[in-house]
């Protein structure tokens, strides 16, 4: 804001200011008084709000309950495409042997010097999972998923 503009607006911000703490300064029983003279019945109006309040209270646990039930029904729910494979070892071991016995034929593969018997079983499974990333089973080694 430019000064001029900034000078127009402090006189509002000081009657705001001072309505506040006029407001501030009054005291409970003055704010029931003129609240009687207008025509109101104070007990009447604080059961109101405390229903309203408790009303507003219900809604939004009600809220929150369902959003967690929707969050734990969400987390308990497995996607199809996360179920596991059943893999047969022997033949995904079988397929491991296949590649590790053509290595030297496949240009630019080199393999750690393991014996495909000291693998376990997931890290057989792992190697041919990376053997099919790269393109480098062939047609009859991708038989399974890995």
């Amino acid at each position: 804001m430019t000064g001029k503009d900034d000078r127009a607006g402090r006189p509002f911000d000081r009657l705001a200011g001072a309505f506040a703490e006029d407001i501030f300064n009054v005291s409970d029983e003055q704010i029931i008084a003129e609240f009687r003279e207008d025509g109101g019945d104070p007990d009447q109006n604080a059961v109101e709000m405390r229903a309203l309040f408790e009303k507003s209270l219900l809604t939004v646990n009600k809220a929150r309950m369902a959003s967690a039930k929707a969050g734990a029904a969400t987390s308990r729910h497995v996607p199809k495409e996360q179920t596991a494979n059943v893999v047969n070892i022997a033949d995904a071991r079988t397929r491991l042997r296949a590649v590790l016995a053509r290595a030297d034929t496949i240009p630019g593969l080199t393999l750690a010097a393991r014996k495909e018997n000291e693998l376990s079983d997931a890290d057989v499974l792992g190697m041919l999972e990376e053997l099919a990333e790269l393109g480098l089973l062939e047609d009859n080694d991708d038989a399974g998923k890995y």
